[in-house]
Order: structure tokens, then sequence, then C-alpha cells
């Protein structure tokens, strides 16, 4: 399964309220995807389903590997 559909099946599970964290380890992609992947994520959270928290690290050179999205 293509790991941005993966994403966006997960999140429409989600109930109301519910947390899910993400990571680059649990989708068993590199630092560098993940990074993408954030991206795209933040991205559709603009579209209000839900929202999204990143680690401020995300924008450092080092970087996050996980965020978490919480569904409203």
């Amino acid at each position: 399964m293509d790991i941005l559909k993966q994403i966006s099946t997960q999140i429409a599970a989600l109930d109301s309220g519910q947390k899910w964290r993400v990571s680059a380890q649990d989708l068993w992609i590199s630092h560098a995807d993940f990074h993408s992947v954030s991206i795209y994520i933040v991205r559709e959270a603009e579209k209000g389903q839900f929202s999204v928290s990143i680690p401020a690290a995300l924008s450092s050179s080092v970087g996050s590997t996980a965020v978490t999205i919480t569904k409203y």
C-alpha cells in the first residue's frame, strides 16, 4: 500500500479527539523520507480535519522522526 494512502486511511479511522503518533520507524522509512511525509501531513491538516504537533527539532538540521496527529 502506498505510504500516503496508508497515512490518510489511518487518520480517517481515528475517532474525534483521538491521537496517533506516527514515526519514521513505524512506517519503515528513512529520516529524509519522513521529513517529506511530515510536510504532506501538515498540508493535509490545513484542510481542518485534524491537527499536527511537530517537535521544534523538525526544522533543525537534526530533525524529528515523529509527529502526533489529533483528529477533530
